[in-house]
């Protein structure tokens, strides 16, 4: 046991120590210029507006500085909600040697405008020449590995000192107890299907851990709301609700809030969306009866700083941003006391994983430990949470994308492994997937009706992955793209698969971009015609453009779609499989990009991947590949009989070929 935490601090120290190392990289090996190349900085910004924000944060806007478009929009870049950025002065073409002066979390990102709330407390000025030009990138997030580092070290000294029994049950050291049957459940929600009541009830009557198994489409979410009402409501329960993402977690929180429940979200003001923040812990500390001091400081906090807008005089400036330092000190400790009591008196607690680790969270505690999108955590974020409560639910599916990771993954090896306790797996390992090879089907409940796909969609992802067990609810079983208002019968709408084949050209059209987002990404010219070709189809067919979605596993691809498509229909998504998962489009193009003589097909052989992709289109998928590439009908070495997918690309070739509606590239852009 004590080995295999010893391994998890090893692994993320490692994980760490490459995306500092990439990061530090980065940033001094290449000028500004070619950093925004690569999607990681932005340069000619100018400050267009200073605040103050939830929290006492100081807020900036920025947008580009001069240029001949009325409202200039920014290149193509990697920087999201969330994201860790350094601010400073634009230095052109010079590469950084010193870290920037000032950093922030990203706060929103829209097309012309980003706005950032700064680490720092704005106790005097940005320079004018920082605000009239500057320039912002991306940073690696050294909280994140503390966290989870500090996270395990706790639990080896919990563990040895003798932990609770989740805790061990967790690690091997006991065996799961036995689920209590819960036969007669009121539920709240009666619409749920029969495998989602029976996992609602092993997840209450399970005593130690339970995992719910929620394939593409199949309503892991309502499921998951009626557990966390059944529990906080019916049993009393005190519930910490957390995600590895602040995407999956405001999620629920609307899924939540709309049963009026004594619910808070806890989390950076800049890292939640808008549409949830009367829940956050900040605006219920402000609006709450025992918050109104608060509010009233923050009141004279917001007063000050405009009469520092208002103010020519430096002088003046300064003794007025000394006031609003003693403001904030005020603010804090009086923010602390509202904060324990908002948090004390919530039935449901929602968080991310690492949010489970800052200052408002610690020594906090909670009967139950709710994960949802486990299989995309690593297992050290998990153990944040898990420590928090008695009681552990775990909800994912371990047959779509695992944790996104920068170490390089390693084949699983049988050795080194006691009680099931790794010593020799990597961190695309989760936690879900050790639980699930140590204790099996016991302690899993799978959801099998799913209510996004088309029959046909769901066929082959089903049969390959899921035993065959999915069923398509009759509500989507045959809807097609025709059964939709004002959208015409076609060849297109008529069908539910279609594969567009470059295979007849005989040729290899995958190109390397050295210059995009990702080094040596790969691009595919023919395919993007191909996808502009088929979306004026459909639009001309009645379909509207938010209705539609193009994804592809390659960023550099995803660049060269935007360029001939953003443009005509700015409404239309474009984005990496990664990006999609857990997201739906009426209407699917899949680009798959890779067309090579030798049968190379780099990460498509992740059919983890391969299963988002083809999950997403709720009505008509079309997929745009070389179906001989990807088959392995071309090459030697490089065939599908060396491949480690199990063959899974080529079936999935294969069942398109004799499935779908086939169409020939040469014939369809005739």
């Amino acid at each position: 046991m004590e080995a295999f935490i010893d391994h998890q601090v090893q692994l993320v120290q490692e994980e760490k120590r490459i995306d500092v190392e990439d990061t530090q990289k980065l940033l001094s090996s290449y000028s500004p210029i070619q950093l925004q190349k690569r999607g990681m900085a932005l340069l000619g910004l100018r400050v267009t507006a200073m605040r103050t924000g939830l929290g006492g944060k100081s807020l900036i806007d920025l947008e580009l500085g001069q240029s001949n478009r009325q409202i200039p929009t920014f290149p193509t870049h990697k920087i999201t909600t969330g994201d860790i950025i350094g601010l400073d002065e634009y230095k052109k073409d010079k590469p950084s040697k010193k870290a920037a002066p000032w950093s922030g979390v990203v706060l929103r990102v829209t097309d012309t405008r980003i706005t950032v709330a700064l680490s720092q407390d704005m106790d005097e000025d940005l320079p004018p020449e920082v605000q009239d030009r500057c320039q912002i990138v991306k940073l690696a997030n050294n909280v994140t590995y503390e966290r989870m580092i500090k996270g395990l070290e706790q639990l080896k000294v919990n563990a040895m000192a003798g932990s609770s029994r989740m805790t061990e049950v967790l690690l091997g050291k006991q065996k799961p107890a036995t689920v209590e049957d819960v036969p007669d459940l009121a539920f709240f929600d009666t619409t749920l299907n029969d495998s989602q009541k029976e996992a609602v009830r092993f997840a209450l009557g399970a005593q130690d851990i339970s995992l719910i198994h929620g394939p593409p489409g199949t309503g892991k979410t309502y499921t998951l709301v009626e557990i966390i009402r059944q529990l906080s409501v019916k049993q009393n329960k005190k519930v910490l609700v957390c995600g590895p993402s602040n995407v999956s977690v405001d999620n629920l929180v609307e899924r939540l809030a709309r049963h009026r429940m004594n619910l808070v979200r806890v989390g950076h003001p800049a890292r939640i969306l808008p549409t949830v923040l009367e829940h956050s812990l900040d605006v219920i500390t402000r609006t709450c009866d025992s918050g109104k001091i608060v509010a009233d400081v923050r009141k004279e906090m917001d007063d000050t700083l405009g009469k520092i807008g208002k103010s020519k005089s430096r002088a003046e400036r300064r003794l007025l941003y000394g006031q609003i330092k003693e403001l904030r000190k005020d603010y804090r400790v009086r923010e602390r006391k509202v904060v324990d009591e908002v948090i004390s008196g919530a039935q449901v607690v929602l968080s991310t994983l690492n949010g489970c680790g800052s200052r408002t969270m610690m020594k906090r505690e909670f009967d139950i430990v709710i994960i949802d999108e486990a299989t995309q955590a690593l297992e050290a974020e998990c153990w944040i949470a898990l420590q928090k409560g008695q009681k552990a639910i775990l909800a994912g599916d371990h047959l779509q994308l695992p944790p996104t990771i920068k170490t390089p993954s390693k084949p699983m090896k049988k050795t080194g492994s006691k009680n099931g306790l790794s010593t020799t797996s990597d961190l695309s390992t989760t936690l879900f997937d050790r639980l699930l090879a140590m204790y099996g089907n016991k302690i899993k409940k799978m959801l099998m009706v799913q209510y996004r796909m088309h029959q046909k969609i769901m066929e082959f992802s089903s049969k390959e992955l899921y035993d065959n067990l999915l069923v398509a609810d009759d509500s989507v079983a045959s809807h097609l793209l025709q059964d939709l208002p004002d959208v015409s019968s076609s060849e297109n709408t008529e069908v539910p698969v279609v594969l567009l084949d470059t295979s007849d050209t005989g040729l290899g059209h995958e190109v390397t971009d050295d210059d995009s987002l990702d080094d040596q990404s790969k691009a595919n010219e023919l395919e993007v015609s191909l996808a502009v070709h088929h979306v004026e189809a459909l639009l001309e067919d009645g379909l509207t453009q938010d209705q539609i979605g193009i994804i592809t596993p390659y960023a550099a691809q995803v660049s060269r779609l935007v360029r001939d498509v953003r443009d005509k229909w700015p409404a239309i998504e474009i984005g990496t499989v990664d990006g999609f998962q857990g997201r739906e489009k009426e209407a699917i193009l899949l680009s798959l990009v890779r067309s090579n003589d030798d049968g190379q097909v780099g990460f498509l052989q992740e059919k983890r991947r391969l299963n988002v992709a083809m999950t997403r289109a709720k009505r008509h998928l079309c997929v745009i590949c070389d179906s001989e590439t990807l088959a392995g009908n071309k090459g030697g070495t490089a065939s599908s009989s060396s491949r480690v997918d199990g063959g899974f690309l080529k079936r999935w070739m294969n069942w398109l070929c004799e499935e779908s509606d086939l169409r020939f590239s040469d014939f369809v852009l005739q």
